[in-house]
């Protein structure tokens, strides 16, 4: 364990949200877990050179600041949101992730608010998850942020073959493989290839 690596993530963690957020969120919010908890904890203990986080949303743009000295790789479909993606922006469906990179190309792949907010249909779910495991690297970390809400589900989780392809990872500072936000709607659920 690397304990300067891992205290310099999380002051930087509370710098930038500091900087960027303006208002009190409670510890276990969606938002928060991602910017406090997740993110310095896979740039501490995952030696991340790729990344490729998709879908982008205005007030997500300063995500490119945890990311800064690594290849950063943004996508979103609508082509508006370019603007907050990262320098390297793909505007393009999700489920064509493989006309854009070769295999094992990433070490951390985030997809957060996609699945059950656009990305609805069984084919193009399959062909995505399939596409972001052929992409990440071996001991690779992929992170799904989805709304837990029935009418945002188009698919149970277990239905997805593509995911099957993938471990489940025991995010340690969370201590699950599935951890349910405060707000009760937002999950993240955690592999590795």
């Amino acid at each position: 364990m690397n304990l300067p690596k891992i205290i310099y993530y999380k002051i930087l963690s509370k710098l930038i949200t500091r900087k960027n957020v303006d208002y009190k969120r409670k510890k276990f919010e969606d938002r928060n877990v991602l910017e406090r908890i997740i993110f310095p904890y896979a740039l501490a203990h995952f030696k991340l050179k790729t990344v490729l986080d998709i879908g982008r949303e205005d007030y997500q743009k300063f995500y490119n600041e945890f990311f800064k000295n690594k290849e950063l790789w943004t996508m979103d479909v609508n082509s508006k949101r370019k603007e907050f993606g990262a320098n390297n922006h793909i505007t393009d469906n999700v489920s064509n992730l493989e006309k854009h990179f070769k295999k094992n190309y990433f070490d951390f792949i985030l997809m957060n608010g996609v699945f059950g907010w656009g990305l609805n249909k069984k084919e193009d779910i399959e062909k995505t998850f399939a596409s972001i495991h052929k992409i990440l690297k071996p001991g690779g970390l992929f992170i799904l942020g989805w709304n837990d809400v029935e009418d945002l589900t188009p698919v149970l989780l277990k239905n997805i073959e593509a995911l099957k392809k993938f471990k489940p990872f025991i995010f340690p500072p969370l201590k699950t493989e599935q951890f349910k936000c405060e707000t009760g709607e937002h999950t993240y659920n955690f592999y590795t290839k």
